[in-house]
């Protein structure tokens, strides 16, 4: 009898990505695991019916879920540590502030960003200065950054795929019409230069897997799913110590791990995907299968003790 792994949605997000719980499910055929998509609504009910998995991914933004799991002693990737960190953008620059130079980052709710839209451009840089919790390592650099500052970003802390980002010079009153009652958090918007790069480093667990470019001439906002164009980095593009360094911080199963280039090649971290999806790196790099290899990982995890 075949093992059952549920790989965790929520409504949106399973009608999203039905394709890649079927890459998944034909990836697990070779290993006796037979994947199962189950909505976040559902998965509670099954476990009180005595319906358990061997495991689970959790491809919801929702820690609390990661960590029921956890609770029925199932192995769940990522772990709600894991969850909890990098799904908030102020809480994984805290974490990190002092081993990789972050994008300097205020957290702050939806009542202050509503007050802050109407301040000039240096009351909210007065506004950083007073609030940041300056990096022990990094504080010249983050000060630097936010003093010689033309813009703020003013994002949802637990948004993803370059959503609910907004500029606040020129996007002020588009975000006042969606404002919605969660954490923000607001940085300087980093010097690129004419064209926005940023990279997404594709991490399996303790190891580097892959790296895509995403870059746009026409928005601040590089990411896949916004039109920003990409392409493959080649290993020594890698900013091997930053990635290295964050590894040894965290236990991930599967993780995206973003970084801005600055226009004299600096990266900054920007943040950590915990759901990392993977249409670019099979557009960029079709010789390479991350599904198979992460159910390889797991049913190593799992079974070979």
């Amino acid at each position: 009898m075949p093992n059952e792994l549920w790989m965790i949605y929520d409504k949106t997000g399973l009608d999203r990505n039905s394709t890649f719980v079927e890459m998944f499910a034909e990836r697990g055929k070779p290993y006796n695991i037979d994947v199962k998509a189950v909505l976040d609504t559902e998965y509670l009910s099954l476990l009180k019916k005595g319906i358990q998995p061997c495991a689970v991914l959790v491809r919801a933004i929702c820690p609390s879920i990661n960590a029921e799991f956890e609770k029925w002693k199932i192995p769940v990737w990522n772990s709600s540590f894991v969850s909890g960190i990098c799904n908030h953008k102020g809480k994984t620059r805290e974490y990190l502030k002092d081993t990789v130079f972050c994008t300097p980052t205020v957290s702050c709710n939806s009542d202050k960003v509503n007050e802050i839209l109407g301040c000039s451009a240096e009351e909210v840089r007065q506004y950083l200065l007073e609030n940041m919790d300056f990096s022990s390592k990094f504080n010249e650099q983050e000060k630097k950054r936010i003093c010689s500052a033309k813009d703020f970003v003013i994002k949802t802390a637990d948004g993803h795929g370059g959503s609910e980002v907004y500029s606040f010079r020129n996007e002020a009153a588009k975000l006042k019409k969606v404002l919605r009652e969660t954490d923000y958090v607001i940085q300087p918007m980093l010097p690129v230069g004419k064209e926005s790069s940023d990279m997404r480093v594709y991490v399996l667990k303790d190891q580097i897997y892959a790296a895509i470019l995403r870059h746009s001439d026409k928005d601040f906002r590089a990411n896949f799913s916004r039109g920003g164009k990409v392409k493959v980095v080649f290993k020594d593009q890698i900013p091997q110590k930053e990635v290295e360094a964050i590894l040894k911080k965290f236990s991930f199963g599967m993780a995206g791990i973003d970084f801005i280039f600055e226009e004299d090649g600096t990266p900054v971290l920007s943040e950590i995907e915990d759901v990392a999806g993977t249409r670019m790196l099979y557009r960029c790099c079709p010789e390479l299968d991350i599904v198979a290899d992460y159910m390889k990982e797991i049913q190593k995890m799992l079974f070979d003790k």
